[in-house]
């Protein structure tokens, strides 16, 4: 016998990448969330890809959109999240103050980092894609631009949005360089309010400098051209607690240094057993 279904009074949506978003309330506390059923239940790829997802939003990484409920095996397999009532971060892009701007870029930062780390690649990070919860929680959703569900996160994803992604992954592939490119883009349209294009050049005018230079020292370190000479998102979140890009630099100068060192004295002692008897 099949578990009674957990939502009460489902009502259209919305639709996102690869399904279909109804609001209810949960039974067994009136909560509203949204229910997002895979549209293409009929297809083999799609039920396989929809099973990932459920099992990457079962991890609970902190600041990923909670999973409520899952049932992959219903004829149409489902699941359940949270309604988050503050909508798209997208919404507040241009009206921060250079404190709160720079509160919510480390928040995002850190969100980010532990993401890599713990999941991979995102694939389409950008503002509509982070939620709001009414109590001001920031959330990484969906990045089938609907903000609820789960497209992402899956290695086929070859997706992005122009303007957001970086020139690699327009050519084709996502990273977390990738990432990074968009974390970096996601912030200029943050204290900006203008969304990015695809190879504008991310410079502010003296004004903007003065009042965020620290954004600005991420944004353009992000969204260099070259996906090497990006930052990690665990650098990322040292600049914006109060480390320079140029101190960041020195670092990795310095652990190069000691990992080669460490290698030579290795191969040091190895011939030494090899040769020493």
């Amino acid at each position: 016998m099949r578990p009674e279904f957990p939502v009460l009074n489902l009502q259209p949506f919305d639709a996102g990448g690869n399904g279909d978003l109804y609001l209810g309330q949960w039974r067994a506390n009136g909560a509203t969330v949204v229910v997002k059923f895979l549209r293409e239940f009929k297809d083999a790829h799609a039920k396989q890809g929809f099973q990932q997802q459920v099992q990457i939003l079962n991890r609970r990484v902190h600041g990923v959109v909670q999973l409520l409920y899952a049932d992959k095996e219903a004829e149409r397999p489902y699941y359940v999240m949270p309604y988050l009532g503050g909508g798209q971060l997208s919404r507040y892009a241009g009206r921060l103050d250079a404190k709160r701007a720079h509160t919510v870029a480390l928040d995002l930062a850190r969100t980010l980092s532990n993401f890599h780390a713990m999941v991979g690649s995102h694939g389409d990070y950008k503002p509509a894609n982070l939620l709001v919860s009414c109590e001001g929680e920031l959330k990484v959703a969906d990045p089938s631009g609907n903000g609820f569900g789960c497209t992402m996160f899956l290695p086929q994803n070859h997706g992005g949005t122009p303007g957001y992604w970086a020139p690699e992954v327009a050519a084709g592939g996502i990273s977390r360089e990738g990432d990074v490119y968009s974390f970096g883009a996601t912030l200029y349209e943050l204290i900006t309010g203008e969304p990015p294009r695809d190879g504008q050049r991310f410079e502010p005018n003296g004004w903007q400098e003065r009042s965020e230079p620290k954004l600005w020292e991420v944004i353009r370190c992000c969204c260099q051209a070259s996906p090497k000479a990006r930052p990690s998102m665990q650098e990322v979140v040292r600049m914006l607690e109060g480390a320079s890009w140029a101190q960041i630099l020195e670092t990795r100068r310095r652990t190069e240094g000691l990992l080669k060192m460490a290698g030579v004295a290795a191969g040091i002692f190895l011939l030494a057993r090899l040769f020493g008897g």
